[in-house]
């Protein structure tokens, strides 16, 4: 998977990969992660180098949350400079987030952008239980917006992920992407069986 990077116009290769071509990767990446019992990922000194010197070239941007059980990665098996991850509590959208996303899509010409829930998060569960005081409410007040008395776990995961999807299309710069073949998508990862469950648009 990995011997484009070391090709002399690595630094273009983000730009010719489609949303679709993207997607499958991923969806290809989580099936091997379901059936292998270790990372084939490519962290060698010779990528390391190579990055460096020639910058990345990521092929899709993954907002996830914080939980140290959710390492996209892992979960779709790449290795160093194939994607872009932003991760935060509740894979919630502000500000920071956004301007991360715009920054890969406009400079990195990223054409996937993909919002990944989990199973069983905390956060989606604190702001099930109401409003928490202090820092965390910047995270679960946006949480509550997204899920409203929802008390299904799964539900809440599906609705607070697609709210996130929706920030992101609401924003003028993503959307002037769209006829570059931007795509916005989402999933919810599956914490008991690895397994990612893409969200039909």
């Amino acid at each position: 998977m990995y011997q484009h990077l070391f090709d002399p116009e690595a630094r273009e290769y983000a730009s010719r990969v489609s949303a679709h071509e993207a997607l499958e990767r991923l969806k290809i990446g989580n099936s091997q992660f379901i059936t292998s019992r270790r990372t084939a990922s490519d962290i060698s000194s010779e990528l390391v180098e190579h990055l460096f010197v020639h910058g990345q070239s990521p092929y899709a941007i993954v907002i996830t949350c914080s939980d140290s059980r959710v390492v996209p990665e892992h979960i779709f098996m790449t290795s160093l400079g194939e994607l872009f991850v932003i991760r935060v509590a509740g894979n919630v959208i502000g500000d920071s987030e956004l301007a991360s996303v715009v920054y890969a899509a406009s400079h990195l010409h990223t054409r996937l952008v993909l919002v990944l829930g989990h199973t069983h998060c905390g956060a989606i569960e604190a702001a099930m239980h109401g409003h928490e005081p202090g820092a965390v409410s910047a995270i679960t007040d946006r949480i509550i917006e997204a899920i409203g008395d929802e008390k299904d776990q799964y539900v809440a995961s599906t609705m607070n992920v697609r709210n996130s999807m929706a920030v992101l299309k609401a924003n003028e710069e993503l959307a002037a992407l769209e006829d570059d073949g931007l795509e916005i998508v989402g999933g919810v990862y599956h914490i008991h069986s690895g397994f990612v469950d893409f969200l039909k648009q």
